[in-house]
């Protein structure tokens, strides 16, 4: 994980010295390792001066030493900003930096076409900044599923700036831009050397002092492609759209056989999730933390999160603990019902005996976490497993409420907070664990954690998938799915990113490996999921039968319950109950 942020400015629109500041300040926190400077001064083919300004900071996850960043060739001119890990489509060897051997890449790459394919064929998370001093040209962009966040400023009288994560307007004179995500549709460039009222660029993009933004989208290799400019590919497929022909079922509520086509199904999608994860998890390391957990998986006990921990547990050594971060919060509005619905219930005297000894820490998420984890516990008892217990009071969560609502910028709904908030304090990762029946004060130090982020998208676990069966069948199913698909490079894993670097920490999502991308879109639907069954066994059918397989078999039962319910992060107060999750928060929303 790194932070990135470079600026293209002239002398009459230079950067406000206070604003740079603090966002070299926040590109810190996610890169606390190294922070370096490097400027560039050219000029456009106007011959107006500009100053390019290249800052990087650096998370070190990869290679036995710090590597700086920007790296910058002295011979060539050339300078790489890079955010992200190459876990595919470029060797690195064990051990090894992946930010040097990209920059080797790129620095043997002779023409345009070369760079892009060198970066399109990265398997991974990335934001990057390349500036290719021969050609003047500067390359920016995210990965085709926007796993890591960049932002840019759109603005018209100031300079144009990337950066990792932005900056809200505090006042009217700042307000004369606007940080966007840079959507995730393709890599774009700027030419320095391009005429300001290029008629062959136009698009809604700002402009770089005046200088048209390029664009090389992703597209499917199925899609008819120009000579007239170069596109790129996406690594994986549209979705298999072949319609089943299966019979009505007798029994909606058991769980279906297990055939040979299944089976050979379970066997291959267990090994691809698992080299995912094995990829995610096995370089990292130890710096000063050994005897320390170097992994933490985000963890509700839910279905995704606890297939993750038990691929994880067969790729760490087994003298190394693994955390599992569980986040609850004390919500004042679910407090306050419990007690109204008690006071009508004074008759019930067991009812009030079981809510007098109910923690306000008690979420859905807690307590199917707490099932997860003796789970895990049987499966592979020489495992030292830390359920760390994240307990947050109302009053915590309204002492960093802004801090998050600064740090999910520019996304700004009721929902994006309640997540975020679920997010903030879970990486975190201050809380407590159980050792022996004894309570002991706990801090995680793990550097990278593992999500489940992306297994409801693609095998069929939200309801809007049962929604599109039941009205369709297999045909809408199908169309829905491939939405969701679609969707994941536009959804929040940008605000995710910003949210959980924060701490200096990085965010790693196994579903969302290209290669296991690549081979869920191949599968037919009814393998991924078969939504004849009821809740609980026909979404993520095949995500259960390997749950099943890994000695799951509680959590196999498990249904999706979004965070911010099962954290309780949702409505905290009474007080605006009318809200929607789409709503944009106000100074009273928490």
């Amino acid at each position: 994980m790194c932070g990135i942020l470079f600026s293209l400015s002239t002398k009459e629109t230079s950067i406000d010295a206070t604003e740079w500041e603090t966002l070299k300040e926040l590109n810190t926190r996610r890169g606390p390792d190294a922070q370096n400077l490097h400027e560039v001064q050219t000029c456009h083919c106007s011959n107006e001066d500009l100053l390019l300004q290249f800052f990087s900071t650096v998370l070190h996850l990869r290679g036995p030493e710090v590597v700086p960043q920007p790296q910058y060739n002295a011979q060539s001119g050339n300078v790489l900003c890079w955010n992200g890990e190459i876990f595919g489509g470029i060797d690195i060897p064990f051990g090894n930096n992946d930010t040097q051997i990209l920059m080797e890449r790129l620095e043997n790459a002779t023409t345009e076409n070369e760079i892009l394919d060198v970066l399109q064929k990265i398997e991974g998370p990335f934001a990057f900044v390349y500036y290719r001093a021969a050609s003047r040209k500067i390359y920016f962009g995210r990965d085709c599923l926007g796993r890591r966040s960049l932002l840019w400023y759109r603005s018209n009288t100031k300079p144009f700036m990337l950066s990792s994560v932005g900056k809200a307007a505090t006042s009217t004179i700042e307000a004369d831009g606007v940080w966007e995500e840079v959507p995730a549709a393709g890599f774009y460039s700027i030419d320095l050397d391009s005429n300001l009222n290029d008629a062959l660029i136009e698009n809604d993009f700002p402009r770089a002092r005046g200088i048209p933004i390029k664009v090389f989208p992703w597209t499917y290799n199925t899609e008819i492609h120009t000579a007239e400019a170069k596109k790129l590919v996406f690594p994986f497929p549209r979705i298999n759209s072949t319609v089943p022909e299966l019979v009505p079922i007798e029994k909606s509520d058991v769980e279906p056989e297990v055939d040979t086509q299944m089976e050979e199904a379970i066997e291959k999608f267990t090994s691809i999730l698992g080299d995912s994860v094995q990829k995610r998890v096995a370089d990292i390391p130890y710096l000063n933390t050994k005897g320390q957990a170097r992994v933490a998986i985000l963890f509700s006990g839910g279905l995704d999160c606890i297939c993750l921990a038990a691929l994880a547990n067969q790729y760490l050594p087994m003298s190394e603990p693994i955390d599992l971060l569980n986040v609850a919060f004390e919500n004042p509005r679910v407090e306050n019902a419990a007690k109204l619905k008690n006071k009508k219930n004074k008759s019930n005297q067991k009812s009030n005996e079981e809510q007098s000894s109910r923690s306000i820490y008690d979420t859905p998420d807690r307590l199917t976490g707490k099932a997860g984890v003796e789970e895990l516990r049987c499966i592979a008892p020489e495992r030292i497993w830390n359920f760390v217990e994240i307990n947050i009071p109302y009053s915590e969560s309204l002492e960093y409420r802004q801090r998050i609502i600064d740090r999910m910028f520019p996304l700004d709904t009721v929902m994006d907070l309640s997540i975020a908030m679920a997010f903030w304090f879970a990486s975190r990762g201050n809380g407590i664990i159980y050792d022996n029946g004894e309570i002991k004060e706990y801090e995680s130090h793990a550097r990278v954690l593992i999500s489940g982020l992306g297994a409801d998208e693609q095998l069929g676990g939200y309801s809007r998938h049962r929604e599109a069966f039941r009205q369709g069948s297999w045909e809408k199913l199908i169309k829905e799915t491939q939405l969701d698909v679609d969707r994941i490079s536009t959804r929040n894993l940008g605000r995710d990113d910003r949210i959980m670097s924060d701490h200096g920490k990085e965010v790693r999502f196994p579903f969302l490996s290209t290669d296991a991308v690549n081979w869920l879109c191949q599968q037919p639907i009814q393998l991924k999921m078969d939504l004849r069954y009821e809740r609980g066994i026909g979404e993520k059918l095949l995500l259960r039968h390997m749950a099943r397989k890994l000695g799951l078999i509680n959590a196999s039962r498990n249904w999706k319950r979004a965070i911010q319910f099962g954290a309780k992060t949702a409505k905290m107060t009474g007080e605006a109950r009318s809200e929607k999750g789409q709503h944009k928060l106000t100074t009273t929303t928490v």
